[in-house]
Parts: C-alpha cells; sequence; structure tokens
C-alpha cells in the first residue's frame, strides 16, 4: 500500500510538472505572460482638509510625494482582488485596504507590486499613522509630521520625514532606514532586520532595538542612546550622545568611530568590542577570554566595558 502511494505521488508530482512547462512555453517562457490579474490604476481625490493621516494596508507599498497641482489625491495601483477607501473624517484622511474573498481571487496571480502614492498639497501635518502587513513605506524628506507612528509585518521602511514629537517605527521582518531626519524621541525596533541611521538629530531619547540584524548608525546627535540585540554586529560612526550611550549585544561585535557620551556601556556576551572615542574615560574593562587594550584611564566619563568571550581595542581618535 505504502508503495502504491509513492507512485502514485510521483505520477502527480511529474503529471504537474508537465501541465507547467506546458502552460510556461505557451506564454513564451515569460513569467509575466502567466499574470492571471492585471494590475489597474484608480485615482481617489480628496477634497477635504485635513491635518491627521491613518493608513491600513494589506500589501501595497506606500509612497508620500507633493502635489504639483496644490491639491490632495491618493493614486492606486491595484488588482480586482483590493479595493480602498479613501474618506475624510474629523481633520483625517484614512485609507484603508480591503481583499475581496472568492475563488477567482484566490487563484489569482500577478507579478507586480500593489502601490498606493499619497500626493499631498502641504508639507507639514499633525499625525501619521501607518499600519502595513506586506509593504514598503517611503517617506520623502519633503514632509515634516508632529508625530510618526509605523507598525508593519513584513516590509521596509524608509524614512527622511521629520517629526515634532516622536518617531516610532515596529517590524517583523524588514529593514529601517532614518535619514536627515529630526524628533523628539525615536523608537525603532525590528524582529529579522538591519537598522540605519544616517544624519540623525534627536532632542531626546533613541531606542534600537533588533533580534537578528545589523544596527549601523552614521552620525547621530541625541541626549540617551540604547542600542539593543541579540545577534548580528552594531557599527557607530559620529555618534555623539549627552547622556549615556549603552549598548547589549548577545552575538556580535561592536565597533565606534569617532564617538562620544556622557558615560558609555558596553556588554556583549560574544563579540568584539573596537574603535576610536573623541575624548578621553575612566575605563572599567572586564573579559573572561579575550585581550584588552585601553588608553590609559583619565579623570571625566566612565567607559565600562564587559565581553564574555571577545576582544576589547578601544583609542581615543587624537592618539593619546
Amino acid at each position: 500500500m505504502k508503495k502504491a502511494f509513492i507512485i502514485i505521488a510521483i505520477i502527480l508530482v511529474v503529471l504537474g510538472s508537465a501541465i507547467f512547462f506546458a502552460a510556461f512555453a505557451s506564454a513564451g517562457f515569460d513569467f509575466k505572460n502567466l499574470e492571471t490579474s492585471k494590475l489597474q490604476t484608480k485615482t481617489y481625490p480628496v477634497t477635504e482638509d485635513f491635518q491627521n493621516i491613518r493608513i491600513d494596508e494589506d500589501t501595497a507599498d506606500i509612497v508620500f510625494a507633493l502635489s504639483e497641482d496644490g491639491t490632495c489625491s491618493v493614486e492606486c495601483r491595484e488588482s480586482e482582488k483590493t479595493t480602498r477607501t479613501v474618506t475624510v473624517e474629523n481633520g483625517t484622511l484614512t485609507i484603508i485596504s480591503t481583499e475581496r474573498i472568492g475563488w477567482k481571487n484566490l487563484f489569482s496571480l500577478s507579478f507586480e507590486n500593489e502601490s498606493v502614492t499619497v500626493y499631498l498639497p502641504k508639507d507639514a501635518y499633525e499625525t501619521l499613522a501607518i499600519e502595513t502587513h506586506t509593504g514598503d513605506v517611503d517617506l520623502p524628506e519633503a514632509f515634516h509630521f508632529g508625530s510618526i507612528a509605523i507598525t508593519g509585518s513584513t516590509g521596509d521602511v524608509r524614512c527622511a520625514a521629520s517629526a515634532t514629537d516622536g518617531i516610532t517605527i515596529r517590524l517583523s521582518t524588514g529593514d529601517i532606514t532614518l535619514s536627515g531626519v529630526s524628533a523628539a524621541t525615536i523608537d525603532c525596533a525590528v524582529t529579522t532586520g538591519d537598522i540605519r541611521f544616517e544624519s540623525v538629530s534627536c532632542a531626546g531619547d533613541v531606542q534600537v532595538k533588533v533580534s537578528t540584524g545589523r544596527t549601523a548608525i552614521d552620525g547621530l546627535m541625541c541626549q540617551d542612546l540604547h542600542s539593543e540585540g541579540s545577534t548580528g554586529k552594531a557599527n557607530f560612526k559620529n555618534v555623539v550622545v549627552n547622556g549615556t550611550l549603552a549598548v547589549e549585544r548577545d552575538t556580535g561585535d561592536v565597533g565606534f568611530e569617532l564617538c562620544d557620551a556622557g558615560e558609555i556601556r558596553v556588554k556583549t556576551t560574544t563579540g568584539d568590542v573596537t574603535g576610536s572615542l573623541r575624548t578621553g574615560k575612566t575605563f572599567v574593562t572586564k573579559t573572561s577570554t579575550g585581550d584588552v587594550s585601553v588608553p590609559e584611564s583619565v579623570a571625566g566619563s566612565r567607559c565600562e566595558i564587559t565581553t564574555s568571550t571577545g576582544d576589547i581595542r578601544i583609542r581615543i581618535a587624537d592618539g593619546k
């Protein structure tokens, strides 16, 4: 009986492969010709005034752009199985996607990503709240918000827009990139993915957390910085912290280049801690198996580095 099931399974696999090859050949060996669902462009005009924006999106990429004609509109590249509602109520522009259920839509196939482009007539708004499941979010530097809050399951977030209050971005799988932004507070977290900062200014605290992924910060000024991660490297360049710079890693190296802080605390389980600081410190180091090379301590701020398995090699930028 078991042998018969195996034979039947092999026959089904061979038959399925033959059917796929025949369909692929009839499509001229071009995957795009196998599409059963073509995307169409729909534009939703918005005539009411609003100061807040809320988006609840399933699969589309979300893009923001300044309107060239001074009006607001939402342009969607969407399939037949997706509908969107665009409304303004109580000063909030709300965009919600809904997926139709049905056999036709269940087996539809498209190789083009859906997209939602929001054309805004002004460059400043109050709150921006985005919840996305599968799709990227792109916020250009042309915009400024009172606060920014983005949550997502699978997709990348690129943010160059600033916020008067806080920027909060939380992803399950995807990369977070902040470039040229300023905010009162910044809180970024991702389960699997990288977090990158470039030329970021924050009046208050910055929280950066990754489970599996790399943290790379090039150019940051803030009050306090706390970076936490399980697996992945953490690199800090031109980072100046008025208060405490705290870094925790389970597995991964920590690197500094021209960084400084009122107090520095680094703790790793497996990984080296290396690099350069701008000013002298009172060094307190501890490692179970590893070499230690740090400058002679001077009176001033404290730099405490602890590793279980890893070397500690720190120098002061002027060579002292």
